[in-house]
């Protein structure tokens, strides 16, 4: 049986509202382990890897490298088997 878990983007730091995909560190169909780092965004103060708390397969990315997310937006959407 699997579920699905919308990774969100989380808070990146006081006040930051906003952040820029970087890149892309797991591709669609990866695999991804809890702790893992699924794409690395960055704001106007540092970049920031942004960490899967679920193990799975990452079944799709909503946003292109470069677009801007805001904070709580879902970035990614990962396929939990358990």
């Amino acid at each position: 049986m699997s579920t699905i878990f919308e990774l969100c983007l989380p808070e990146v730091g006081e006040g930051v509202t906003e952040a820029f995909v970087a890149v892309w560190l797991k591709d669609v169909g990866d695999p991804v382990v809890a702790g893992d780092p699924v794409l690395e965004v960055m704001t106007d103060k540092a970049n920031i890897d942004v960490p899967s708390p679920v193990s799975g397969t990452l079944k799709e990315q909503r946003f292109a490298e470069e677009a801007r997310v805001e904070v709580g937006e879902i970035v990614a959407v990962i396929e939990v088997t358990t």
